[in-house]
């Protein structure tokens, strides 16, 4: 084998997937056919749940020195145009807000319960090259840029793939157990594999201008925002905050589908919607689509789709890159147990069980929230900047509007909140779950769920204990049943850890006095004394069926 793992695509979720396995030990092969980073923001934030993904590899810091300037709260603005009239505002905390937690930070900004992070704004075009290099220290990690994909052929043991060198068009062939496709919504793996996706697919056309500007501030005299929102009758999109510096976004949004982006005028566009002219650097545009789209199938033998290869999602509520990235964690840990010797194919049967459901549920919320600025925008009345009785009527009515529309950007729960119901390796115990809400979070121990995130100290959280094996939490008068677990995971040459739990709110917190957490910080089973049948439920969770 000339490695455990190709991964098809280097975009966040592919240098994600790879980066991962191969500190977990593991030989991994990346191509991408750019021969570096995108050139185009893309995705523009990253959500608690990443970040504390990344925060096991301590790229934290690294992610907030690249995004936003870290004294600015991220404001969330919305005007007639960007100089024009401002009609509401919403805060998110800053990055040095999220690291100090100053007084009343948590009462102001509840998402900071729940998590040492909340919202991170960092474009996708800042975000790649920290994990790039991030990923070019890892010794077992072959990047090869300026390669693609071209075929593969699925044999019963292994996958052999025919890449070719972009610059020279040379066919090289690599042989691997697992290929993973992190491609993207046009995935040379899925369509290879006769895989259409499913859902509502396309439904709104819009377009991108990638912009360098340092008297863009100056231009429109309302502060850093991380997104402005423009409501006028003739200009409906949103301005996005790359760098909060001379780097920014500029997404036309098309509430009818009749208009034709080819002759969309980039400079007329960034006029209207700012309401003057300024001065700018066009530096890329992109015409991109809404949608609603799941793929039915996400593995076929051993291959694998992940990201938007897997799934597409309107960009409203920054779950799309997030998702992916969530799917790279629940994956990799699998595929490392598979490799090891450990664990069993139900742990890689299990990934599209647990990760579809998070999609569907994730994309639904994404179109709801779509819909909803579509209906408002569709409502802004002609008038709206008139200095009139009138006016100052419709930007009133307006806004009770946007106060609707925007419960969208409390979104805590569509990141933190997810849980694998009813995933053939999660022990069920019959109790009641948690309510799914989009707004807030209700940490629980719920077999499925995240495991909650408490403060153990002022730098330790208990999310800390998770990442390389399973952990067993245990409160003080378990601690034997807790060691007699511990054995069984041993006896089947399982890596497992254990934790005392000795702080009684993280006891309340954590609901049972016996809890089984997964690799990827997901809880596996909980009980209040050691299980009848400890070999049945190790065998359960690890992938083989009991």
């Amino acid at each position: 084998m000339d490695c455990d793992v190709l991964v098809v695509g280097g975009g966040p979720v592919g240098l994600t997937f790879a980066s991962e396995l191969a500190l977990q030990g593991h030989r991994v092969t990346l191509v991408e056919s750019r021969h570096g980073p995108t050139n185009h923001p893309k995705a523009t934030l990253l959500g608690a749940r990443s970040m504390e993904f990344y925060r096991r590899w301590g790229l934290d810091d690294a992610i907030f020195n690249a995004a936003l300037p870290p004294d600015e709260n991220y404001w969330i603005i919305f005007c007639t145009r960007l100089s024009g009239i401002e009609l509401d505002r919403f805060a998110s905390p800053s990055i040095n807000t999220v690291r100090e937690r100053p007084d009343g930070a948590e009462e102001r900004w509840p998402e900071l319960k729940w998590s040492p992070y909340g919202k991170t704004q960092i474009g996708q075009v800042l975000l790649e090259p920290v994990l790039l290099d991030h990923a070019r220290t890892i010794a077992n990690l072959d990047l090869r840029h300026g390669h693609k994909l071209v075929s593969f052929a699925d044999h019963e043991d292994h996958v052999e793939a025919a890449i070719e060198i972009t610059d020279t068009g040379a066919i090289t062939t690599l042989r691997c157990r697992y290929l993973i496709g992190c491609d993207g919504g046009a995935s040379t793996v899925r369509k290879s594999l006769g895989i259409e996706f499913g859902g509502r697919g396309a439904w709104r056309s819009n377009i991108s201008f990638y912009f360098r500007s340092s008297s863009f501030m100056d231009a429109h005299g309302k502060g850093l925002g991380n997104l402005y929102f423009i409501f006028a009758p003739d200009s409906f999109g949103v301005f996005t905050a790359i760098d909060g510096k001379e780097l920014w976004n500029y997404q036309l949004y098309y509430v009818d589908n009749d208009r034709d982006l080819a002759a969309t005028d980039p400079e007329e566009a960034l006029f209207r919607a700012m309401g003057k002219p300024f001065e700018y650097e066009l530096l890329a545009t992109t015409h991109w689509q809404h949608h609603q789209s799941v793929a039915p199938e996400w593995r076929r033998g051993n291959i694998f789709l992940a990201g938007d290869a897997a799934h597409l999602f309107a960009p409203t509520g920054g779950v799309g890159m997030n998702t992916g990235i969530a799917d790279a964690f629940d994956l990799s840990w699998k595929l490392d147990a598979v490799i090891s010797g450990w664990g069993g194919d139900g742990l890689l049967a299990s990934y599209q069980e647990e990760r579809r459901q998070v999609a569907w549920r994730n994309s639904q919320r994404s179109m709801l929230n779509s819909d909803t600025i579509d209906f408002v925008m569709s409502q802004v009345p002609d008038g709206i900047e008139n200095d009139t009785d009138e006016g100052e009527k419709k930007r009133r009515d307006l806004k009770k509007n946007i106060r609707w529309m925007a419960r969208q950007f409390n979104s805590a729960g569509a990141h933190l909140g997810h849980r694998y119901a009813g995933s053939p390796i999660i022990v069920t115990d019959n109790s009641l779950e948690p309510p799914d809400d989009l707004s807030t979070v209700q940490q629980s121990t719920w077999p499925g769920a995240r495991a909650p995130h408490a403060w153990l100290n002022s730098h330790t959280s208990t999310l800390d204990w998770f990442g390389e094996k399973f952990m067993i939490i245990y409160t003080g008068p378990m601690a034997t049943d807790a060691d007699a677990l511990m054995a069984v995971f041993k006896d089947h040459a399982i890596p497992v850890g254990s934790c005392q739990i000795k702080d009684p709110h993280v006891q309340t917190l954590y609901e049972r006095p016996l809890v089984l957490v997964r690799p990827d910080g997901h809880v596996a089973w909980r009980g209040r004394a050691f299980p009848d049948d400890a070999d049945s439920l190790i065998r359960q969770i690890s992938g083989h069926q009991p």
